[in-house]
């Protein structure tokens, strides 16, 4: 469990929240790149707490900015996206991509009056059909981390992001939870699946090893990007399977999978204190990816805000028949299952009264270190910077190997992530 004012500085990441600046020093995904045209409609989003407006320049920029016009507030979503600017709707005020107010039609003379106005703004880099964002000190930017999916063909990957109906830590501590799968996401009977798709809507086949038995055994790794989290199940007669789930620094992962199995990055971005972005890519190492398999076993469908319409307001559609002959859960859809699980705790969880067991080690890993880091930021130390080319080549793999190994013989960490120990000079 944490005390009251861990579990608030874990999950409070809004403007001037210690963890809410720190998240700022990072990288984060904002929109799909399609969701953009020049000159096109503007696209409300809201990141950290902050009410922002993203569109596309008649020259393809990106711009980020203050969904409020600086002049008496209006919400510039509503504005005039054209000429390399958007315009609001109220008295005509234009700003560029950086912010910059570029006319003031409702003055005589906007010389310098013009110059003095500045909106916030924050700046994007596109890649792999993503915009990304910086929110943090300019002159603390990092470079754009460089994922392992995204050295890999367009047609390998499949983009998607959902609105998450609860707070960010309990999104990500359920992807950081090995043992969760043999439940939720447990399939009574055995399915047939495509090649390298993990599931079908229904869930993981029983002999699977993520289901198969759950996986207690459990070891986390400090890496140079955050930590790698291992785990044994029951493979074969002879042989356990060893698996791995990798926390990227401060809220990306890769969830568990298997040589031959499609992978899956994920990004869990504030929207606010109470609802989280849910960024999903599945990718394929050396094929094209089978959208529409993938799509059927998240079982997500979305409204035009990307709210889910399978949700808690019509109980997630649960058939208790089906939960008493075909899952473990009733409901349709991996991603409907993880989603009911974290959302049912409520906005914000109240980790004052949980009782955590051995088999959370993972999270508690996780929180440790977030809360570390965090706690040595407010001293003005510096948070993780993240290894690039670590980052190029990481993603979670898992085998099969002799049940009598241990889990560093059969599945050691590669050298390259492990984390160099500095050593004080005396």
């Amino acid at each position: 469990m944490l005390s009251k004012e861990d579990n608030q500085l874990l999950t409070q990441t809004g403007p001037g929240t210690p963890m809410g600046d720190m998240f700022r020093r990072y990288w984060i995904p904002v929109l799909k790149s399609e969701e953009l045209e020049r000159d096109g409609k503007p696209q409300r989003v809201k990141l950290l707490s902050e009410d922002l407006v993203a569109f596309r320049d008649t020259e393809g920029k990106v711009g980020l900015i203050d969904e409020r016009c600086p002049h008496r507030g209006t919400s510039l979503y509503f504005g005039i996206n054209a000429g390399c600017g958007i315009r609001c709707m109220y008295h005509g005020w234009k700003f560029d991509s950086e912010g910059k107010c570029t006319e003031i039609p409702s003055e005589e003379k906007d010389g310098k009056f013009k110059q003095s106005i500045k909106l916030k703004s924050y700046p994007t880099i596109e890649t792999n059909g993503v915009v990304w964002t910086y929110m943090g000190p300019e002159e603390e930017q990092p470079p754009l981390p460089d994922f392992y999916w995204m050295s890999l063909p367009d047609e390998n990957i499949l983009v998607e992001r959902v609105w998450q109906e609860c707070n960010y830590a309990q999104v990500m501590e359920n992807d950081l939870d090995y043992v969760h799968a043999a439940f939720l996401h447990k399939a009574h009977h055995t399915q047939a699946v495509e090649e390298g798709i993990l599931s079908s809507d229904l869930g993981i086949n029983p002999d699977h090893p993520l289901v198969k038995n759950p996986p207690v055994k459990q070891a986390v790794e400090d890496t140079n990007y955050g930590k790698r989290c291992v785990a044994v199940g029951i493979g074969t007669e002879k042989e356990n399977a060893f698996m791995e789930i990798h926390y990227i620094f401060p809220f990306y992962t890769y969830p568990p999978r298997f040589g031959g199995e499609d992978g899956m990055w994920h990004a869990f971005i504030p929207r606010d204190d109470y609802s989280t972005w849910s960024w999903d890519v599945q990718f394929a190492h050396n094929r094209t990816i089978d959208v529409e398999a993938q799509h059927q076993r998240r079982g997500l469908k979305l409204d035009k805000e990307l709210k889910k319409q399978i949700n808690l307001e019509n109980e997630y559609a649960q058939d208790r028949e089906l939960q008493r002959t075909g899952n473990f859960t009733g409901i349709r859809g991996i991603a409907n299952q993880d989603h009911a699980a974290t959302e049912t705790m409520g906005p914000i969880v109240d980790r004052t009264i949980e009782h955590l067991g051995t088999s959370d080690l993972p999270v508690i890993h996780m929180r440790r270190i977030l809360l570390q880091q965090v706690k040595e930021f407010q001293k003005g130390e510096t948070p993780l910077v993240l290894d690039n080319p670590s980052l190029k080549s990481l993603y979670s793999d898992g085998l099969y190997d002799d049940n009598q190994k241990s889990w560093k013989d059969a599945f050691p960490m590669k050298e390259q992530f492990q984390l160099k120990k500095t050593v004080a000079k005396l």
